[in-house]
């Protein structure tokens, strides 16, 4: 809450900053990374990457497998580069769990999120498998909000044109 003064009064102001919860279990997706981070740049949002490290029931005295583990620091450290880089506020998690879904679910509501990230593409799995994804959308109240990635390719040549574009850009610019 902030207190503005106003004429002779003060005028009270809410502050609400949204978050939004960027779930992931595998597969370090620079490209999606920069596209959450943005989002929530856009949306005045804080972003809160869960990074979950999935750990068998039967088998939690083995514990996880190390490169899940190294897979969920690069996630977290990717998240917060970009984040720092676009000036993005972040909440880093990261959770052992045997239940995926059931940790995304409590991390949605307990932390009070706007809603969850989720990115899907035709040619690969993003942060999530597609079996996660679909008992995601599924099990876990709130809003969803699903971003379809297009292939490496078609991608590939989209970055050249805007890579092009800008350097037209800089060149008018620098030419006025």
């Amino acid at each position: 809450m902030i207190l503005l003064l106003h004429g002779a009064g003060y005028l009270e102001v809410a502050l609400s900053t949204s978050r939004l919860l960027l779930p992931f279990t595998h597969g370090v997706k620079s490209h999606a990374i920069e596209y959450a981070v943005l989002l929530a740049k856009s949306r005045n949002a804080t972003l809160v990457p869960l990074s979950l490290i999935q750990v068998q029931k039967e088998c939690a005295s083995k514990g996880a497998r190390l490169e899940h583990i190294q897979q969920s620091k690069d996630f977290l450290e990717a998240v917060a580069h970009q984040a720092v880089k676009n000036d993005v506020p972040t909440e880093k998690i990261e959770l052992f769990t045997s239940d995926v879904i059931g940790s995304i679910s409590f991390y949605a509501d307990s932390s009070d999120c706007e809603g969850v990230l989720l990115f899907v593409s035709d040619s690969e799995e993003v942060f999530l498998d597609r079996n996660q994804i679909k008992r995601i959308i599924l099990k876990v109240a709130g809003k969803h909000h699903i971003i379809h990635l297009q292939s490496i390719k078609r991608q590939n040549a989209g970055q050249k044109l805007l890579k092009h574009i800008s350097q037209l850009n800089h060149c008018f610019i620098t030419s006025v």
